[in-house]
């Protein structure tokens, strides 16, 4: 009897199986990591012993390195210390982005509930003629509010710092076209100073503004005897509560910053591994420790004298540890590979469906019900619920005897072989008592192919999640080809 048409073995690909089958392997799997990684992490430790420093301008590498060569190492260690000097620039703007996120006022403010307090105050000088006066005086206020330290002592209570507030104060000034204020004095209305400060909170907003005012009257003296005679009257003071979306976007741009300067530091630190590469360095951290305790070497023409020096343990270490990494990931990646590819193309039987589906004109004899997951015919088998599993062990036994034997009662000579474990598929023909002669595995005994033609009948045994889709099929075939019949088999 022939089989039928044998389909694509993925077709019973179970990627469960796959995975219980490569975390068996898991031993294997990190011992070949293990080696390569430390074959590979050992030869870069050794290889990293002694070094030409070459980051060192002022000398050559050693006598071969020619002078386009030095040159062009050279041209590598200036643009590497060009990027580590960016690099340090952008980390201390990074530093100085977050102290402004965590400390400001302005980043505390909720723009739905934005406060802010205005203040208006009437300039007014003693004579008609305001000259441009009043935009200096205007000027001379701003100036002392912006630069002076009345809001240390406050910014230091509230937990920042006074330019976190300065710079949510607003101030400027209006001027007036001579209008009189009264008609019996001669003095002339110079204009209005304005007052703007906003906040998270209506008593910040308001002991801020009361405190400007106080520092606006306190230079009064000072500026009205220095620039101008002049009078400054407090005619109106408000606070609101309002929703800002200016605010919200403003703070948005305050994180984008932030987020803005770590990727160019991410963008430096990668050029900087590519100069490090063309150096023949391992990464950028060799670049940056060196920099960080060896000034610039200001070079003159092709240097004749060379160095080498003797590397640190760290130094050392460090690379080996990089590379063991890799050596380690790649070795355990081609041993999963390996399994992988070795249970794709060699896909084990895993229930009697699977058999009899792929196999349809074999007849089923019997499926021997395994004692257990390790049972006794059995190696790791899950107990499916096709598998008969109902029956008990005994009458399971009986079923597949009696079966066979009116199988096979009308054929004289009959051979029983198989694919799976020897000693297994042995023990179940004892239990079972089956007639015939039990020669298995063609495979390992090509001599029973020349006795087959002698037999009436030949019986397969398979053994579960041991048998292989492939190997059943090239049996199958070959015992086809020898003349016998295949008249049933028997799954364990």
């Amino acid at each position: 009897m022939r089989p039928n048409e044998i389909g694509l073995v993925e077709n019973y690909l179970n990627v469960k199986d796959l995975l219980l089958s490569v975390c068996k392997r898991l031993l294997i799997i990190i011992l070949a990591g293990c080696l390569v990684g430390g074959a590979l992490g050992s030869y870069k430790f050794i290889k990293r012993a002694k070094t030409n420093d070459v980051l060192d301008a002022g000398t050559r590498l050693n006598s071969r390195e020619t002078d386009i060569q030095y040159k062009e190492r050279v041209q590598n260690i200036d643009r590497a210390r060009d990027i580590a000097d960016m690099i340090d620039n952008v980390n201390y703007q990074i530093d100085k982005q977050r102290e402004y996120i965590d400390e400001s006022v302005y980043m505390d403010i909720d723009p739905e509930n934005e406060y802010e307090a205005m203040a208006q105050i009437v300039l007014t000088l003693e004579n008609n003629d305001t000259n441009g006066l009043d935009q200096i005086l205007f000027s001379a206020y701003e100036r002392d509010v912006k630069a002076g330290t009345f809001l240390n002592a406050y910014a230091e209570e509230y937990g920042t710092k006074p330019d976190y507030i300065k710079e949510l104060i607003s101030f400027w000034g209006s001027a007036s076209d001579g209008t009189i204020i009264n008609i019996d004095s001669s003095a002339d209305r110079a204009g209005s100073i304005y007052i703007r400060i906003y906040g998270p909170t209506k008593e910040f907003v308001d002991d801020v503004l009361a405190m400007i005012i106080e520092e606006v009257q306190d230079v009064y003296s000072d500026l009205n005897t220095n620039i101008a005679p002049h009078t400054l009257n407090v005619v109106g003071t408000q606070s609101i509560c309002r929703i800002d979306s200016g605010t919200r976007d403003g703070q948005i741009n305050q994180i984008a910053k932030l987020d803005s300067l770590q990727k160019q530091v991410v963008s430096y630190g990668n050029s900087l591994d590519k100069v490090a590469e063309e150096l023949g360095l391992s990464d950028k951290e060799e670049i940056l420790e060196y920099f960080a305790t060896n000034k610039k070497v200001e070079v003159d023409g092709v240097p004749e004298e060379t160095s080498e020096v003797t590397l640190g343990l760290r130094a050392m270490l460090k690379p080996a540890i990089k590379f063991g990494v890799i050596g380690f990931a790649a070795g355990a990646f081609l041993a999963v590979a390996f399994f992988v590819l070795k249970y794709i193309f060699a896909v084990k039987i895993a229930t009697q469906e699977q058999f009899f589906n792929q196999f349809s004109n074999i007849r089923k004899i019997g499926v021997l019900k395994p004692s257990g997951k390790r049972g006794k015919y059995a190696t790791f088998i899950d107990i499916k619920s096709g598998d008969d599993s109902k029956m008990t062990p005994e009458n399971n036994k009986k079923l597949i005897s009696a079966n066979y034997d009116n199988i096979t009662k009308e054929f004289g000579k009959i051979l029983i072989t198989g694919t799976g474990d020897s000693k297994a598929l042995g023990d179940a023909v004892k239990a079972l008592g089956l007639r015939g002669d039990f020669r298995p595995d063609i495979f390992s005994d090509p001599d029973i192919l020349k006795v087959i033609p002698d037999y009436d009948a030949v019986v397969i045994m398979e053994q579960r999640k041991v048998s292989t889709f492939k190997t059943v099929t090239s049996e199958i075939e070959l015992i086809s080809n020898a003349g016998t019949d295949i008249v049933g088999a028997i799954i364990i």
